[in-house]
């Protein structure tokens, strides 16, 4: 019997899988045996828990808020008896739907579509039109906030309306804003007669920030009524969103008038010169005003003023791109001080001919008059010697000529007495080609 209870050895590698617990013995597993176990079990749960769910029968309810009501056939309405709707849009209507658990959990607002249908309307007027829902099979309707829309439906129309534009910005001191000019001054609207009466203007707001000079921005523009408040109606339709809008950005300054002179012998020595008024206001860019330092509205011919006092109007020419503010005109006195002007006889055997190619000449008049004028002094001098006067007729042009033709004389002074005395006027003598 002693054998009998003796218990049986165990292989080692057996025996490190048993443990005892008085006297009993029982598997041990391993930590990765058990972890592999608790894994196990969590995805026999998950899917015992999706099987569960998807063969859920379950009928359940659930409610949908917010769904947009359609209005179809409005294409139909405007082209075929130019009707459009006045309200009755942007309708919504709350559901109560019903199905099975899974179906009804997987829908959203996309899946419900609800309309009206405004293929039935033949006039202007008031219509209760039926709220059409559609839901995926398997779903049914429940509930029902609203079962009917009503419209108003009146005749489409069009109007033009003037385009208002409201600048924001902001602008140095001594700058100014000029006239807005938008690239058209109205713009057309079309949409139900009612709606269109509540038009004032169609605005732009443009958002500018701080300017300094002319530019040209675009933006939307938007249809207000008396008051300002934006006109929403969908129905409502500008011909053109956009306006584009020349924004002429100007300053002021004051600027001399001046007078020139071509030859170079007016100096204050000799001559006062005075333009009334002296100066003009400018009106333009900051960028072109900038660069104006004067305008010059007149140059004097010294050798064409024979008066000794010369009153004249001259018209003010600006530069392009500014405007003038006030006069557009300026009074130009010349007054002749310390000069005096003398006649000077040259006998036709002083002058110098040239170019004459063996041409046979002869000249019309024994001598010519010129008028010189400058001091009593430098007068003096030139007189005192015949070749301080130098007298140039050119035959060069004459070619073929053989009648008495008028030839042009150039006249001009010695060195010595340039800037102190000089010819007024123009002169010719008549040469005889033989």
């Amino acid at each position: 019997m002693e054998n009998e209870n003796k218990q049986m050895p165990m292989p080692d590698e057996y025996e490190q899988h048993i443990e005892e617990s008085g006297g009993d013995y029982r598997v041990k597993a391993s930590k990765f045996q058990n972890a592999v176990a608790k894994v196990l079990c969590v995805l026999a749960a998950v899917v015992l828990w999706f099987y569960a769910v998807s063969t859920d029968t379950a009928i359940i309810d659930k409610s949908f808020t917010g769904i947009p009501v359609d209005i179809r056939n409005l294409d139909v309405l405007d082209s075929e008896l130019g009707l459009s709707v006045i309200s009755g849009y942007g309708y919504t209507v709350d559901l109560t739907l019903s199905g099975m658990k899974p179906d009804v959990n997987s829908l959203s607002i996309d899946d419900i579509t609800a309309y009206v249908d405004a293929g039935s309307v033949t006039e202007a007027g008031e219509y209760s039109l039926q709220i059409h829902v559609s839901v995926p099979s398997g779903i049914t309707i429940d509930g029902q906030s609203a079962n009917y829309v009503e419209l108003y439906i009146d005749k489409r129309s069009a109007v033009s309306v003037p385009v208002v534009v409201d600048p924001i910005y902001s602008i140095e001191a001594t700058y100014k804003l000029g006239e807005l000019e938008p690239s058209f001054e109205t713009v057309n609207v079309t949409g139900p007669e009612e709606e269109l009466e509540k038009i004032d203007c169609a605005m732009v707001t443009l958002e500018l920030g701080r300017i300094s000079k002319s530019l040209t921005a675009t933006g939307k523009l938007v249809l207000v009524d008396k008051s300002g408040t934006p006109i929403s109606n969908p129905y409502v339709k500008l011909q053109t969103s956009e306006v584009s809008v020349k924004i002429p950005v100007y300053t002021e300054k004051e600027v001399p008038l001046t007078v020139g002179y071509k030859h170079g012998y007016y100096n204050d020595s000799n001559v006062n010169v005075t333009v009334t008024p002296s100066t003009v206001r400018l009106k333009g860019e900051p960028d072109i005003l900038d660069d104006i330092d004067s305008i010059q509205i007149l140059e004097l011919d010294e050798k064409k003023i024979m008066e000794d006092t010369l009153q004249k109007n001259v018209a003010i020419n600006i530069p392009d791109g500014t405007e003038i503010i006030g006069s557009r005109s300026a009074d130009v006195e010349v007054k002749h001080k310390g000069t005096v002007v003398r006649d000077v006889v040259i006998d036709v055997s002083n002058l110098s001919v040239v170019n004459t190619d063996d041409i046979e000449y002869e000249f019309a008049v024994s001598e010519i008059t010129v008028k010189f004028r400058g001091t009593q002094r430098s007068i003096q001098f030139l007189l005192e010697d015949p070749q301080n006067i130098i007298a140039t007729v050119d035959l060069d042009y004459l070619g073929n000529v053989t009648d008495s033709v008028s030839v042009p004389v150039t006249v001009s002074v010695a060195s010595a007495l340039s800037g102190s005395v000089y010819e007024l006027g123009e002169y010719t003598i008549d040469v005889i080609i033989k």
